[in-house]
Parts: C-alpha cells; sequence; structure tokens
C-alpha cells in the first residue's frame, strides 16, 4: 500500500520540478554586438510585465561583463554576468516580484568570433492581457507572439 502512494507522489514532485522547461519562451528582441565596436548596447522595447526572462547568444558565445535591467519603478540591478553559451538559453535573476523591465543594458562581446547577437527571449506567462494591451500590439507583438493563431486553431478543432 506504501508503494502505491509513493509513486504518485513522487510523479507530482518530478512534474513540479520540470515545469520551468516547459515556460513558453518567445523572442521579444535582440541586440548586437562586434569586437571593434563599443560593447555597450541597450534594449528598451518591452511590451509588459514577464513571467521570466532569459537571454541566448546567437553566432558565437559572448562574455558579459555586466546586464543590467531597470525596472517598471526606475530601480536598477545587474541581472547577469559572466559568459553566454552560444545556443543556450540562460535565465536571468529578476528580484523579488518586479516583473515589469522597462530597459536592458549589457556591456558584452563575443567571445570567438566578430559578430554575435543576443536574443532576448521572456515568459509573459499571465501578463498576457498587459501586453495586448500595449499601444503597439497591432504594429508589433501581435506578430511576434502566436496567441492568437493558437487560440484559431484550438476553436478550429472543436
Amino acid at each position: 500500500m506504501k508503494r502505491s502512494t509513493i509513486v504518485p507522489i513522487a510523479a507530482i514532485l518530478i512534474a513540479g520540478a520540470a515545469s520551468p522547461a516547459f515556460a513558453a519562451w518567445d523572442r521579444i528582441g535582440s541586440v548586437d554586438f562586434t569586437r571593434r565596436d563599443t560593447h555597450d548596447v541597450q534594449y528598451g522595447n518591452f511590451g509588459g510585465s514577464v513571467e521570466t526572462l532569459a537571454l541566448q547568444a546567437r553566432g558565437s558565445s559572448l562574455r558579459c561583463d555586466s546586464v543590467t535591467a531597470t525596472f517598471g519603478n526606475g530601480r536598477t540591478r545587474q541581472v547577469f554576468r559572466g559568459n553566454l553559451p552560444e545556443g543556450q538559453n540562460v535565465t536571468v535573476d529578476l528580484p523579488g516580484g518586479e516583473r515589469r523591465v522597462s530597459k536592458l543594458d549589457f556591456d558584452c562581446r563575443p567571445a570567438e568570433r566578430g559578430r554575435a547577437s543576443v536574443d532576448i527571449v521572456a515568459d509573459v506567462g499571465r501578463y498576457r492581457d498587459e501586453w495586448r494591451h500595449n499601444p503597439d500590439w497591432q504594429r508589433t507583438w501581435s506578430h511576434v507572439f502566436n496567441w492568437d493563431r493558437d487560440n484559431d486553431r484550438n476553436r478550429n478543432r472543436r
């Protein structure tokens, strides 16, 4: 009897631990770097709050002396420092309950080749309505997220 109770509990715990892997990552922007140019780059086109934010190097791994976030309340905080391996999502540390990022400042450079980019990816999660109400929804964000297309597909299956 104990064995049958342990198996479902273990399955629930494993599924709960694995849930961040199922985050709905969407690429919301990117920034470019070269070895010759200045390494300070800004990205400030956020359409709403995020559950989780990650960075992904493309073209080369990157070395970042600092990635600093400015939040909706005006506070700033370094959210990443170190190496960004090419092709891997690296989740950045957002403090406490602050989920409204207004700007990211990058001090990074390509580790190997002359050019590289960082894709900014987000799990918008429960903040979808906030993004939909952004003034840039029709012009920008409706083309980035496939939420409406998902709803249309689900309606057609019924």
